[in-house]
């Protein structure tokens, strides 16, 4: 199979590129590599939804693949999460796309601009490929937004308007691209962080990061497993 990672930061994806076997470099942004029978194509993006958007596209549409994967760390809207989970992010949206008013944020279909079921969005969100559970891992469903909340004010906004688990600067965009271009595509995030009033010191990177690559490479490992 021929598989593309897309990832926003070269962190995200360090360790597990340690475990992969290294053929060629297409660009400074695009590196190729193989594990078993699996080409794998490791995409770096840049962090937020516009970078993303961009590289993606234009990455789809000079290459084919059978499976896209996206993956990184995240902030989780929820205790029910604990930090180093990885997670399955089944659906996403965008949570900063839209009008704002004196009192509140209306989304683009709230506001009329867009109908909640105009392809690629089912009831205003935007799906993962349903691999009918061949990912064991929980499933969550996400917001993306350009900025990483970190005031109380923002935090309680998103909580009450949006019924997230976890939080990402790239996931909609990522899919979003894969449904219009019609390309099987997964999103799997570690929990890293609580969206909370910003404090690094609670933070646990590292454990998010390892916990991702042994995740991530137990998937790759699978894919010589036909997927149904």
């Amino acid at each position: 199979m021929k598989i593309l990672i897309v990832a926003a930061t070269w962190m995200e994806v360090k360790l597990l590129v340690d475990e992969l076997e290294k053929v060629d470099e297409r660009s400074h942004m695009l590196k190729v590599y193989q594990l078993n029978d699996n080409e794998i194509d490791i995409l770096i993006t840049g962090i937020g939804t516009t970078f993303t958007t961009f590289h993606l596209t234009s990455t789809l549409r000079e290459q084919k693949y059978d499976m896209v994967f996206h993956i990184g760390i995240a902030g989780s809207l929820t205790h029910e999460l604990k930090i180093g989970d990885v997670v399955n992010v089944v659906t996403d949206e965008f949570a900063d796309l839209g009008v704002e008013k004196q009192d509140e944020f209306l989304t683009l279909f709230e506001s009329g601009y867009l109908d909640i079921n105009e392809f690629p969005f089912e009831n205003g969100t935007l799906r993962a490929t349903n691999l009918n559970g061949w990912i064991d891992l929980k499933k969550v469903r996400g917001i993306t937004s350009n900025k990483s909340v970190g005031r109380e004010s923002s935090i309680s906004e998103i909580q009450c308007k949006f019924s997230a688990q976890i939080e990402s600067m790239e996931g909609a965009a990522v899919l979003y691209v894969c449904n219009w271009v019609g390309v099987d595509c997964c999103q799997i995030r570690s929990i890293s962080n609580y969206v909370e009033p910003r404090d690094s010191s609670k933070w646990d990177i590292p454990l998010a990061l390892e916990n991702l690559k042994v995740t991530v490479l137990k998937l790759l490992k699978d894919m010589s497993v036909a997927v149904v």
